[in-house]
């Protein structure tokens, strides 16, 4: 964070408060950018579950919504003891892992992940930290088990899944709704956790049900807890790169950012009176680098946003706060108008003392005719677009700049300068009394 944000000289008790709320919060982002999203949840809405169906093609059985209990009986009995692999056998060990599955040769399904958008998000949210698909964009799902947890001794301890392929690079887990207590999903990836609970106490009352699904990299220890009650069933798909684009930020109905790690943080910082309690101006540069100022990314963002910067909005928007993807230029005063990389800290300096210069939209490459001679750097702005000014608080350092606006500097001689920008969310918090959180 800025430490600048505030004023210079003593701070009284409210903004010391603010001050350590606002540098917690900024650690945390930092943090999310640098370790990245490492598992991605989502459900469905009621009338996709209503629709599911697991025919089985060895006896005809079908289990599906509404279930009866002679089908899902069927379905069990259907099933074989699950195993694990251990240096390179199939173990089957009940004080390890209890429960029974499926393979996918023994069954067909009439849920598609790719139809309801999952695949498409989880392609846009977790390939982006994978440097070895930085040329991939796509996620291919192939069908690997469905596996049964039931109660009251349904589980599977802590363990790390092999890679079946190169192109392997996570695994898609989708629990169908079934009545049950219990059978938490634990994923862990770098000394952080995230639970996964799809139980019907977790829906609330009354329980309305719904397909559930988490989606984690390969590389992450993952444990099923012990099933209270009931029937934890869930189909579980190999998740490969492969080619493909994604423009799902904000409208992607399948993710639940309530689920991600900072939407959290975020709320309850919200709900406290000390947190801005006059409202203010949030900012987050992306941690992605984005073209920001070429004809493509104009029209493409926000929907086209990646991984940490994707989740960031979502959480935004879950939270009803209002956020857009704008650019911020580089404020420079009159009489220095270079915009180079090791002046930052000037352009910085300048923007606490007259607010940052934010682009009402976004808006591509612009060359103009105006010079320093006779003109004003705000004029100079306003032919690129338009603008208005604002005190920032940032919460994250700035990654990537492109070229804004070209201009002719004159100081000994003319020359051609540019102005530089980058692109951040930026965060309108509410007064405190106007929250609804």
């Amino acid at each position: 964070m800025d430490e600048h944000t505030f004023r210079d000289g003593a701070r009284t008790l409210g903004e010391t408060a603010n001050a350590a709320l606002l540098a917690q919060l900024s650690s945390s982002i930092e943090e999310q950018a640098a370790e990245a999203t490492f598992a991605q949840p989502g459900k469905s809405d009621p009338a996709a579950a209503r629709s599911v169906q697991v025919p089985i093609t060895n006896s005809q059985a079908k289990y599906c919504r509404p279930n009866t209990s002679g089908n899902l009986e069927q379905l069990i009995k259907d099933c074989q003891p699950a195993t694990f692999g251990f240096k390179g056998k199939d173990v089957y060990d009940e004080s390890y892992r209890k429960a029974s599955k499926l393979d996918a040769s023994a069954f067909c399904s009439s849920f598609n992940p790719y139809e309801l958008g999952i695949i498409d998000t989880i392609a846009q949210v977790l390939l982006p930290s994978i440097k070895e698909a930085k040329n991939m964009r796509g996620v291919r799902a192939e069908l690997y088990k469905l596996n049964i947890y039931s109660g009251p001794s349904g589980k599977f301890q802590a363990h790390v899944d092999t890679p079946r392929s190169d192109s392997q690079f996570g695994s898609l887990v989708v629990c169908l709704p079934c009545d049950h207590e219990g059978g938490e999903l634990i994923i862990r990836h770098q000394g952080k956790s995230l639970s996964f609970d799809w139980s019907n106490s977790a829906l609330g009352e009354p329980a309305v049900p719904c397909v559930q699904w988490a989606a984690f990299y390969s590389d992450c220890e993952h444990e099923v807890l012990e099933v209270q009650s009931g029937h934890r069933i869930t189909l579980t798909y190999n998740l490969y790169v492969s080619r493909g684009s994604g423009n799902l930020a904000g409208n992607c109905p399948w993710m639940d950012p309530k689920q991600l790690p900072l939407y959290d943080t975020i709320q309850r910082m919200l709900q406290v009176p000390g947190f801005m309690m006059k409202g203010g101006t949030l900012g987050i540069w992306c941690s992605h680098a984005y073209a920001h100022s070429s004809e493509p990314s104009v029209h493409n963002l926000p929907s086209s946003l990646k991984g940490v910067d994707m989740a960031m909005y979502e959480i935004f928007r879950a939270l009803g706060l209002q956020v857009a993807v704008r650019p911020i230029l580089d404020t420079l005063p009159d009489d220095d108008y270079s915009a180079e990389e090791d002046e930052e800290d000037d352009a910085n300096s300048l923007r606490r003392s007259r607010g940052d210069v934010i682009g009402k939209g976004l808006r591509k490459f612009a060359v103009t005719e105006l010079s320093t001679q006779y003109h004003r750097m705000d004029d100079i702005y306003e032919e690129w677009g338009e603008f208005y000014r604002d005190e920032v608080v940032w919460l994250s350092k700035l990654r990537h700049r492109e070229p804004a606006v070209a201009f002719l500097a004159y100081g000994n001689e003319a020359s051609v300068a540019a102005i530089y920008s980058g692109a951040a969310l930026i965060v309108k918090i509410p007064p405190f009394l106007k929250r609804n959180v």
